[in-house]
């Protein structure tokens, strides 16, 4: 296996779900998102555990995502929207979608018509996230143009939060309430509106009014925060370990210009070790001369741009380090950095850091893991293996 990979460790997504469970109690469903290759953890395998620990539903965001998780056996919620050629492919995969006005209800009944297929729907209300879904006025017309398609089965309804991991203003539970009230209506028409759905990773750790029917976890899953500002109320372990290793080693005096542009110059005699991995792996550019690397259970930064597939570190005068160590990029080991720690230095957030590793990243998905028993990184050499690419 190349040397660059990210390996999975399935037993902190599992100790990551059991935290969420223990939040907002057992009797509560799970729409785990797996969208965007679950975070770049790698949608099916993930998936398939999630399943295994009693998940009953999936979301992602485009027909084609849902369309890869087929035979996984959970439910898939399309949250996304889509064109004619995609509902084709949502409704041929089986796949529940989210509605959010009249004129898409009308085209998910068209095709569901031609397909000869019954469609569950969830129709999503806009309490304040300004992006998809109904206002809360029109929310009942929604529901009964659904309800009178004939094709279509209300399975749910529910609603999306913009701040929910920031400090409380009572924004959220604003929207709980507006989004309660809508669901008031639509009882009062003596229509079921099916699951209630509302809290993010954000609403699960901070806001209990909002947990309904369903909570859909998304990066709380993966091991991180939405954002520093929230209480640690959840004991979380990131899940993906992105490594590399040292490729090359050479002595350079002071003074000596490091990668391109010679933006970084050594300020005394020192040893450069290259690495392996660059921002086509996903390791950004913007970490250049900014971020530290694990190397032997010791940070190291990183100095000079990092280029397309190599990235270097200046290991010290007298350095421990050797040709192929293994170099932890971003991870669970509390000795070096997280995908959190990346994310403040660039000012983005973990979701992107994960996302961005490439699909020509091999993922190493394993059982084990040294950080649940109390090891060290440096001890770990792969587990119990799932599921390679």
């Amino acid at each position: 296996m190349r040397g660059t990979h990210a390996v999975i460790y399935l037993s902190h997504l599992r100790h990551n779900l059991r935290e969420i469970r223990r939040r907002v109690g057992e009797g509560r469903m799970v729409c785990a998102a797996v969208k965007a290759d679950a975070y770049g953890h790698g949608a099916v395998e993930v998936g398939k555990v999630l399943v295994e620990e009693g998940v009953e539903m999936l979301g992602v965001a485009t027909p084609e995502e849902g369309a890869e998780l087929a035979g996984v056996g959970a439910r898939v919620l399309l949250l996304g929207l889509t064109d004619g050629a995609g509902l084709e492919l949502a409704v041929e995969a089986g796949l529940e979608l989210a509605v959010g006005d009249r004129e898409y209800v009308r085209e998910v009944a068209r095709v569901a018509r031609a397909k000869g297929r019954r469609v569950r729907v969830h129709v999503e209300v806009d309490t304040g996230m300004g992006r998809t879904g109904c206002a809360p006025e029109e929310a009942v017309g929604v529901v009964e143009e659904v309800e009178g398609a004939g094709v279509l089965e209300l399975a749910g309804m529910w609603t999306h939060f913009p701040s929910s991991d920031e400090a409380d203003d009572g924004f959220t539970e604003a929207q709980v309430e507006r989004f309660l009230q809508v669901v008031g209506r639509v009882r009062a028409r003596g229509i079921s509106p099916g699951l209630l759905h509302a809290a993010n990773s954000g609403g699960i750790i901070g806001h209990p009014p909002s947990w309904l029917d369903m909570v859909r976890p998304g990066i709380s899953l993966y091991g991180y925060y939405p954002s520093e500002e929230q209480e640690r109320t959840l004991s979380l372990l990131p899940v993906m370990e992105f490594v590399s290793q040292v490729v090359f080693l050479k002595k350079v005096r002071k003074g000596t210009p490091v990668s391109y542009g010679r933006t970084w110059r050594a300020p005394r005699d020192t040893w450069i070790a290259t690495v392996a991995a660059g921002y086509a792996d996903g390791y950004s550019r913007l970490l250049s001369s900014r971020a530290e690397v694990l190397i032997r259970g010791r940070r190291y930064p990183v100095v000079g741009r990092v280029c397309m597939d190599q990235f270097m570190v200046d290991v010290g005068p007298h350095p421990r380090v050797r040709r192929y160590d293994r170099v932890v990029l971003f991870g669970p080991d509390p000795s070096g950095p997280s995908a959190e720690e990346l994310a403040r230095l660039v000012g983005t957030i973990p979701y992107e850091i994960t996302c961005a590793v490439s699909r020509r990243v091999p993922r190493l998905y394993v059982e084990e893991s040294p950080y649940l028993s109390g090891g060290s990184s440096s001890a770990h050499r792969g587990g119990l293996t799932r599921y390679e690419r």
